[in-house]
């Protein structure tokens, strides 16, 4: 990491639940003891409460959703009540607490049998490719999904692999999709995928069901930013598994092709691997039929990976990547002047938390109208504040 500047300062968080908060840092049992000592039965209350009303509630319970909660969840039932009652659930976000989601894997695989209807599965989880595979056969109706790197206390950092994205592309469903610092999206890896998709879509039947197609290539990969003209030093900080490959499903005309179902997506970069024009340009390729697309990252992603980068060049980047998707999105959706008829609409649910307020009057509703305002279409946020992660990161190679 070439820049000499220190990390921002966080924003403070007002509100923040600051009794106790020390004790969150042990172990479980450490924990319970602690809070014993000091008389704290607020799990205990709330696990009650919540039993009564899950129970009492659980045919007609679709959608649970929990944010931004600094209970320590996991002294409490709340598992429990989602694995024992949530058998009609259709919806269930969990995100922004204080434990950083269900951070065990046989925890999701609990709640993938418990749950068979699920349909929307959102926030920061213990996700790996077995848990994958189990939530793609048992939730067949699933439409939205979110998928970010989560900490094994046996093995560390973990994430899904390359192979187990490629699953989540073939389930035909699947239209939403929120990939949060995914090292195993990067330009050399969507070539990849490019590349399968390619030659899925061109094979028979026939030929398909007696082939095995590598998601490994044995061809160079240029640097991600060789298109800016300037020599960049070598980087060996990525690594990419070269033995992946298993043979798919046959192309057949009633199923769409990998990545053909989505059609919003979410993506940050903070730690793993940015994304560079030529990357951007096969994530088009790979949904073809993206009609929105999400994009969150700040210029410390990219110093940190690229030797030699400099704000000027970030910028560039910017613009060149702006310029391409923009492009892009215009091409597939047009660009249609908005009807005066919509002037009055004031009451429409945005996308990505976006209100109507702060777009100009005559903006169509995205679930509703095909031509959709390009700032709907294509949301990128170039400058967002360092990450935890990044923070740690930036310390360990100034120290």
């Amino acid at each position: 990491m070439t820049s000499t500047q220190s990390p921002p300062s966080p924003p403070p968080q007002f509100g923040l639940h600051s009794l106790h908060t020390h004790i969150t840092s042990f172990t479980l049992p450490r924990r319970r003891e602690e809070y014993r000592k000091l008389g704290f039965t607020l799990h205990q209350e709330f696990s009650r409460a919540l039993v009564i009303l899950m129970e009492q509630s659980q045919e007609s319970l679709s959608r649970l959703e929990i944010q931004d909660n600094f209970l320590d969840l996991e002294m409490t039932e709340l598992i429990f009540c989602i694995v024992r009652y949530g058998r009609h659930l259709e919806r269930l976000l969990y995100d922004g607490n204080r434990d950083g989601g269900f951070v065990a894997p046989e925890v999701v695989s609990a709640i993938t049998a418990a749950c068979p209807n699920i349909r929307s599965f959102r926030g920061k989880h213990a996700i790996s490719d077995t848990v994958l595979r189990r939530m793609l056969s048992g939730w067949e109706q699933l439409r939205s999904i979110t998928l970010a790197p989560f900490h094994s206390p046996a093995l560390g950092p973990k994430e899904i692999s390359l192979e187990g994205l490629w699953s989540l592309l073939e389930c035909s469903q699947v239209e939403r999709l929120e990939l949060l610092d995914l090292d195993c999206l990067s330009n050399e890896n969507l070539a990849k995928l490019v590349e399968r998709v390619k030659q899925l879509e061109a094979l028979s039947i026939d030929r398909w069901r007696s082939s095995t197609l590598p998601l490994s290539t044995s061809s160079a990969h240029a640097h991600p930013l060789a298109h800016h003209g300037i020599r960049f030093p070598s980087n060996n900080n990525s690594s990419v598994d070269a033995s992946m490959s298993r043979p798919g499903s046959p192309a057949t005309t009633t199923r769409p092709l990998p990545g053909a179902s989505v059609r919003h997506l979410t993506l940050t970069k903070f730690t793993s691997m940015p994304l560079t024009l030529p990357g951007f340009g096969l994530l088009l390729k790979l949904f073809p039929n993206l009609e929105t697309l999400v994009f969150t990252t700040n210029y410390f992603a990219y110093d940190h990976q690229f030797r030699g980068l400099t704000k000027e060049i970030y910028e560039t980047e910017v613009e060149m990547v702006e310029r391409t998707v923009q492009a892009e999105m215009v091409a597939r959706w047009g660009n249609a002047v908005m009807s005066p008829v919509l002037s009055s609409v004031s009451s429409w649910s945005w996308p990505n938390g976006i209100k109507s307020s702060s777009l100009p009057s005559q903006t169509p509703a995205a679930a509703s109208f095909p031509w959709l305002d390009m700032r709907l279409r294509w949301k990128a946020d170039w400058n967002a504040p360092w990450t935890e992660e990044q923070r740690l990161r930036a310390g360990i190679m100034r120290a």
